[in-house]
């Protein structure tokens, strides 16, 4: 139908906006829906509260930071070393941790190619936030530590989990082909975390050479979480990954659990040259850099400290030794594990429920805490996570209060 210009100067009645209340959480992008607190941190908050609760929860070693690398601290402050550090960490930390690398893993990265971080969380989420974007994929092995999954969500990345159930929680070669066979064609980046938390089962150099080969056929990405590789009991340290894929692998770990400094904030990433420099301008843009002071205590840790590692993993040996034994003469099923400090315990076949459940009945009836599996998997679970990095004496009496409320 044919309009006269008039037409177009009809005033035109534009349609009344609704009212709309600004709240913050508008502004939330959509991706944090979909992540949900730490269950670890949430139960650990929910049982704290137990009158007299034993809690075996959290994966904190219960030694204190050695004296020489606290004394390293006061020496650096009373040096006034308390302005910014370089981004990617002082230069003698990152030759210490070249150094110690070379001389305890086998591993050669150079120092330029380190970067020291807000521990291996910021570690693993900077380099996961350079590597994973939509349309990319991330692959790891279940049970695991949920914050893989976490950076998954929050890159709007698609997640496989590999369940090793079934395997003795070790991470096949077969499983892995499976999972890059159905996302071929997309990147994919591969996390590794061995020792393993939560099951503590430690991939082997031929197990792990295995899966290098998988990797390099479908030209995968790969972040070995190695902050428990001191922490084994067979080799040692346990094996890495990088020793048979270097060229594609980002090794992370940290001071918290090998020099007990869980609170000091100070881990690191090393990666290829060709990624390091990447890398880094995430972690620039995260948290720009650690504290001076905790580097240079850092430095003498890596630099003189191999005997505090050895010293306390043998006391970890002994309690693993203790608690996994005590634990199946009580009837209970789990992996024996073979590094880290977890055990992995399977729920009672005649208890009918989550772990959950059974996390919060032994926690009100036998006052020990441990984690519900819930918090490795992204579904139900049958498995409960003690921590033995508590002495021998608190373990004895998680003991003692799991057998009375065994015979209940």
């Amino acid at each position: 139908m044919s309009q006269t210009p008039d037409a177009y100067h009809q005033p035109v009645e534009s349609p009344q906006p609704k009212p709309h209340h600004f709240e913050p959480a508008d502004a939330v992008i959509p991706q944090l829906g979909n992540l949900t607190a730490s269950v670890i941190r949430s139960f650990d908050g929910e049982v704290s509260s137990i009158p007299d609760i034993l809690k075996l929860t959290l994966g904190e070693p219960d030694f204190a930071t050695p004296d020489f690398i606290k004394q390293a601290a006061v020496e650096s402050l009373a040096r006034n070393r308390t302005h910014y550090a370089p981004n990617a960490g002082t230069p003698g930390l990152r030759q210490a941790i070249s150094d110690y690398l070379a001389r305890r893993r086998d591993l050669h990265y150079p120092a330029e190619d380190i970067v020291v971080t807000e521990g291996a969380s910021e570690a693993i989420s900077s380099a996961l936030t350079a590597l994973l974007h939509p349309g990319a994929t991330l692959l790891y092995a279940t049970p695991g530590f949920g914050l893989y999954r976490s950076m998954a969500a929050l890159t709007d990345t698609e997640a496989i989990e590999i369940d090793t159930t079934d395997t003795d929680f070790v991470l096949t070669p077969d499983a892995l082909e499976r999972a890059l066979r159905s996302v071929e064609g997309r990147d994919a980046v591969l996390v590794i975390n061995s020792p393993n938390n939560p099951t503590g089962v430690t991939l082997t150099a031929d197990q792990l050479r295995a899966l290098a080969e998988v990797v390099e056929r479908h030209d995968v990405t790969v972040l070995s979480d190695e902050v428990y590789a001191e922490i084994s009991y067979e080799a040692r340290p346990a094996p890495s990954i990088a020793l048979f894929a270097p060229e594609r692998t980002i090794v992370v770990d940290s001071t918290s659990k090998n020099y007990a400094m869980t609170g000091w904030r100070l881990g690191f990433f090393a990666a290829p040259h060709a990624l390091s420099a990447q890398l880094l301008k995430v972690h620039q843009i995260h948290v720009s850099t650690a504290a001076m002071f905790t580097m240079d205590a850092a430095q003498v840790a890596y630099e003189r400290g191999d005997e505090s590692i050895d010293r306390m993993v043998a006391e970890y040996q002994n309690r693993r030794d203790y608690l996994v034994d005590a634990l199946t003469g009580l009837g209970y099923t789990m992996a024996r594990p073979s590094g880290a400090f977890y055990a992995y315990v399977e729920v009672p076949p005649i208890f009918d429920g989550s772990s959950y459940d059974y996390a919060r009945l032994l926690a009100r009836r036998a006052k020990v805490a441990g984690i519900p599996g819930e918090a490795f998997v992204s579904g139900p679970s049958r498995y409960v996570r003690f921590s033995y990095a508590a002495s021998l004496d608190a373990l004895h009496e998680a003991v003692n209060r799991i057998r009375r409320f065994r015979e209940q």
